[in-house]
């Protein structure tokens, strides 16, 4: 890991132009990255196996397709009521 000389921040590496720079997210003082330097930011972290899914309480393209006739019906009439009140909220 490396740190700001300016500021003493943490320094984080950053694509530009085609190359990998070593940036201060605080000062924005940035300086060529040395293949070494970017060795000791790599990763170990590994991912979940299993993803959580988070329900946002709209109705998907499939139980559209699959609903009756009032039940798409209804979905469109919440989604425009929806619309326009986000629209309200903004003074649109």
């Amino acid at each position: 890991m490396k740190f700001c000389p300016k500021c003493g921040a943490m320094m984080v590496p950053v694509k530009k132009n085609h190359e990998t720079v070593l940036k201060c997210h605080v000062c924005g003082y940035e300086e060529r990255a040395s293949k070494e330097a970017l060795e000791k930011y790599k990763s170990v972290a590994k991912p979940d196996k299993k993803a959580k899914v988070v329900s946002t309480g709209t109705v998907s393209r499939a139980s559209r397709a699959s609903g009756t006739k009032e039940e798409i019906e209804q979905a469109k009439d919440d989604y425009y009521e929806l619309v326009l009140e986000q629209m309200g909220e903004y003074g649109e």
